[in-house]
């Protein structure tokens, strides 16, 4: 088992060092001069990217110190960050497929600049829209996604499972980090991650192979007259 665990971090390795030597610095506007809509989804994907590496570097670093609860909590947030990214090119797909924009630039709004807290901005999508949105498609992502939660939320795993070691002769309970091992939850946790990375990879390259296609889509739009949009954003 060490072993395997050792490569699966050697790979994750691996893909941190693609994203990370990959992450955009810009994004043009023109790249639609008709429509802002491809913008705002490849501003949303770039700030994703961002996201995407920072977490899953601290989580890798965690995971490299033995910081379980740390490791997972991270990883946790990395999953949630490539569901929205998948999020974002279901979306696109539908748009494409359809051969019309519909209300595809609400969704990017709300992708963008959604909050839950501050009532002049778009409501924001909850995060178990994307893990149920990214179900559809990938069966098990939602028990995997629960799993990580049951260590990252102050339940029995997160808490006593992690710190924890009942004593059966003496009655009492001894404390300390990893006190009863890190094989499983580690296992979990670097399982997780290592997919995430992978399935962040090939969600990014889904909305820019669809990119083409979508900017067309707007275009076609924005020249017969339709709702594409041509409004700034912040």
């Amino acid at each position: 088992m060490e072993e395997s665990i050792e490569n699966l971090m050697t790979e994750i390795r691996g893909r941190l060092e693609l994203l990370e030597g990959n992450l955009p610095h810009r994004v043009d506007p023109m790249v639609s001069p008709a429509s802002r809509l491809p913008f705002k989804a490849l501003v949303y994907r770039a700030a994703l990217s961002w996201r995407m590496a920072e977490l899953s570097r601290g989580a890798f670093e965690s995971f490299e110190n033995n910081q379980i609860a740390r490791a997972i909590l991270l990883t946790r947030a990395a999953v949630e960050t490539g569901a929205g990214l998948w999020y974002l090119g279901a979306k696109l797909d539908a748009a494409v497929k359809a051969g019309a924009e519909g209300d595809i630039n609400d969704y990017l709004m709300k992708l963008m600049m959604g909050s839950r807290t501050n009532p002049e901005m778009p409501s924001a999508i909850s995060v178990l829209t994307f893990v149920a949105r990214v179900e559809k498609d990938v069966e098990g992502f939602s028990q995997q996604y629960d799993l990580l939660s049951e260590y990252s939320h102050p339940n029995w795993a997160g808490t006593a499972r992690l710190y924890s070691k009942p004593d059966a002769t003496n009655l009492w309970t001894d404390f300390g980090r990893n006190i009863r091992g890190i094989a499983p939850p580690k296992k979990v946790g670097i399982i997780n991650l290592s997919v995430a990375l992978m399935f962040f990879e090939l969600s990014y390259n889904r909305v820019g192979d669809n990119m083409p296609a979508f900017i067309a889509l707007c275009e076609n739009n924005s020249k017969e007259g339709g709702t594409s949009d041509t409004t700034e954003t912040a």
